[in-house]
């Protein structure tokens, strides 16, 4: 038979091994990023393109040292959340970066009525991303996100229009994670939102 005080202490002993086990197993694996759509609708209705995504960083890595270390369990997946101009917000999916920015720019698209096709048709027109920076640094007590892609419109294999967007955030650093979630989430929105979408169909002709 176990003497109490010893059964108190191994309880005591298990219990602290399961809530290190669960605190372990609540490191965040993922990056919530919200992004918040713009209020112009339908501007484009009728219009209907092929979207493609292609990621061309000359350097892969996301973090500078400092940054990573803050985000030791990463696996490279973004949560992505949609905040509709009336502020309702929903959770869309978890996704690697290259469909992070696929998935929010169809989001936008289908916001001015233009219709995602599922698959390469000949007389539609591809609406292709090349991601050209994605970048979180911790320097010091700030946070710093630069983000760059290119947007182009395709038609027939022919280049027709093309529009580059890059800018950059920063936060002071707060306790955890969340002050570079949210500089990445307000500079997200910002790069996403920025590209004329309107201006860009007009160049095309389409």
């Amino acid at each position: 038979m176990i003497p109490k005080i010893a059964k108190i202490g191994l309880q005591t002993m298990v219990l602290g091994l399961v809530m290190m086990g669960f605190c372990a197993c609540a490191k965040k694996s993922y990056i919530d990023v919200d992004y918040r759509l713009p209020s112009a609708v339908d501007t484009l209705a009728g219009r209907t393109v092929l979207v493609e995504t292609r990621d061309l960083r000359s350097d892969p890595e996301i973090f500078n040292q400092r940054a990573k270390e803050k985000f030791e369990h990463f696996t490279g997946l973004f949560s992505l959340a949609l905040e509709q101009p009336d502020k309702r917000q929903s959770v869309v999916g978890a996704y690697e970066l290259p469909l992070l920015f696929e998935t929010a720019l169809k989001r936008r698209l289908q916001k001015l009525g233009v219709v995602v096709a599922a698959e390469r048709s000949a007389n539609v027109p591809v609406f292709q991303i090349k991601i050209n920076q994605f970048r979180i640094n911790l320097l010091g007590q700030k946070w710093l996100a630069d983000i760059g892609y290119e947007a182009s419109l395709t038609q027939d294999t022919r280049l027709v229009a093309r529009e580059t967007v890059s800018g950059s955030a920063e936060r002071l650093k707060v306790m955890g994670s969340g002050g570079a979630e949210k500089v990445i989430s307000d500079i997200f929105t910002e790069m996403i939102n920025r590209l004329n979408i309107e201006r860009l169909f007009q160049q095309a002709k389409l």
